[in-house]
């Protein structure tokens, strides 16, 4: 088969299992994305650890001195399909590590790579990301959520851009897994309009609630 052939099916895989790259605001987005992709893929039990490599077969010196290959009990010298298949397990143990490995690679910065690369296995890289990121995600919540509360307007200033700002990083804090309910936020941006403002929001507040 032709290499054109199979492009199709390989781009739509690749559309299946996109995960978005790690960035400082979309930790929580990322996380569940790349532990859905993997699951989809049956690398699930590599990202968790749960799952080992295969033990090798043993290997002794025989009476004339040469290495040969044992069963796992030592019991008798391991036949070559035994061989064979202890090879096959290894390799496909190795290769599923591989291709989560090269998921992680690819869609986390370079600042996180230096820090994971030198792990051993997908359970140690991801393991170490969460600690990263779980560290890097508490100290960036409680910073928008203070710029959040506190975002002031100006009389002169851009009432449309002021409410897309503060709109903007209620979507962080969400992508952050801090969600701000609506009630909370309607208070906030009342809170964060000029006193001109103020007066005509709480009257049209008042009037809807009487009428509702």
């Amino acid at each position: 088969m032709s290499t054109s052939a199979l492009t199709p099916s390989i781009t739509s895989s690749l559309g299946i299992y996109a995960v978005p790259k790690l960035t400082e605001m979309n930790w929580v987005k990322f996380k569940t994305k790349t532990m859905m992709s993997l699951r989809a893929r049956g690398l699930a039990h590599h990202l968790d650890g749960t799952v080992k490599t295969p033990p090798y077969l043993p290997q002794e010196c025989d009476k004339d001195n040469r290495l040969v290959t044992l069963i796992a009990d030592k019991s008798r010298n391991a036949m070559e399909t035994e061989i064979e298949e202890n090879c096959v397990l290894l390799d496909a143990f190795a290769q599923k590590e591989a291709l989560a490995i090269q998921q992680l690679y690819a869609t986390i910065p370079s600042s996180v790579f230096i820090q994971v690369q030198s792990k051993d296995t997908v359970a140690q890289i991801w393991d170490t990301i969460c600690e990263i990121y779980k560290a890097k995600s508490d100290l960036d919540q409680a910073d928008l959520c203070s710029r959040l509360q506190s975002m002031k307007c100006g009389e002169k200033d851009d009432i449309r851009t002021h409410l897309t700002t503060m709109m903007t990083l209620r979507e962080e804090l969400a992508g952050m897994g801090a969600h701000v309910i609506d009630r909370d936020f309607t208070a906030m941006v009342i809170g964060s309009l000029p006193t001109s403002l103020c007066g005509i929001i709480c009257t049209m507040t008042a009037a809807i609630r009487a009428t509702g």
